[in-house]
């Protein structure tokens, strides 16, 4: 006996991904041309043309124009993610802050690649404030932990990792700042913050 539920399921879920790889594209068309021709000068036509469908269809994934700065700036938000939370599972306290601090360096260093450039500020404002506020939780989460620990001795840990995460990123938005130097600089900051004798 065939199982219609499930073939309808099947169907539902092809239909799922086939739906999220064209909402992709557009998002890949959009990004491409916002880099070439800047936001403003990047209409819904030309992102559709470059795709290569009919205005429609569109639509039929966002709303307008905004949308798709939004979405782009999600896919970076994601990226931006992924990348600070590389090495996270260290055991090592020390090790898991010092991994923290150089993948935030490296992440924003890439983040400001993709958003800098010819009329890109609508999107590149959004991304990286998105990516602070999202480096800023964690940091405060792991500098928690190092007071919880008693490796750390800071009184306002939200406001100390929001101060670290914009210096970050304002630093490597300016241009020829040294990403490594940027760290060294971070580095000394958290070790005025640890605890006598560590």
């Amino acid at each position: 006996m065939i199982d219609w539920r499930s073939v309808r399921d099947y169907h539902e879920g092809m239909a799922d991904h086939q739906d999220n790889d064209r909402r992709n594209e557009f998002i890949a068309a959009a990004e491409k041309l916002f880099r070439e021709n800047g936001i403003v000068d990047t209409t819904i036509s030309s992102i559709v043309k470059e795709v290569n469908v009919a205005k429609g269809l569109f639509y039929y994934y966002f709303n307008s124009k905004e949308d798709v700065i939004d979405a782009v700036s999600e896919k970076y938000r994601e990226i931006f993610r992924a990348h600070v939370q590389q090495k996270a599972e260290e055991q090592d306290y020390d090790e898991r802050l010092a991994h923290f601090v150089e993948n935030v360096t490296a992440s924003f260093t890439e983040l400001w690649n993709n958003v800098g450039g010819k009329d890109m500020s609508p999107l590149s404002q959004k991304s990286v404030d998105d990516a602070k506020k999202d480096a800023s939780e964690m940091l405060k989460d792991l500098l928690d932990e190092g007071v919880r620990l008693n490796r750390l001795v800071i009184r306002n840990t939200q406001y100390f990792a929001q101060l670290i995460v914009n210096g970050i990123a304002g630093l490597l938005g300016q241009d020829g700042m040294d990403e490594e130097e940027i760290r060294r600089i971070v580095d000394d900051i958290l070790n005025t913050s640890k605890r006598s004798g560590e």
